[in-house]
């Protein structure tokens, strides 16, 4: 079995401040595990289901109330807790926008 090298998430997805906890597919994004960020000793983020390009995926796990930061600003507050690599959209996001 040939194991596939993780892509960059960096190459798929941006975040435009240190603040984000999420990030902004590019692309659509496959189900499998990625690198967050190839300078800070590869971590990896498992995403568990298929994000559609322009939709957000978590970070970091993030609780129930916790704010949403995208490009640096608060955009919601989570509706339910949503583990690291899962689409954040409207069915676990109220908007502040």
């Amino acid at each position: 079995m040939v194991m596939e090298q993780p892509e960059n998430l960096a190459e798929c997805a941006v975040t435009l401040s240190d603040r984000d906890n999420v990030a902004t597919a590019l692309v659509d994004l496959s189900a499998g595990d990625y690198v967050l960020d190839s300078d800070a000793g590869q971590a990896m983020i498992t995403v568990p289901e298929d994000i559609k390009a322009g939709f957000k995926l978590a970070l970091s796990d993030i609780g129930n109330g916790d704010p949403i930061y995208k490009y640096g600003y608060v955009i919601g507050l989570a509706t339910e807790d949503i583990r690291k690599g899962c689409c954040v959209h409207v069915h676990n996001l109220l908007s502040a926008v």
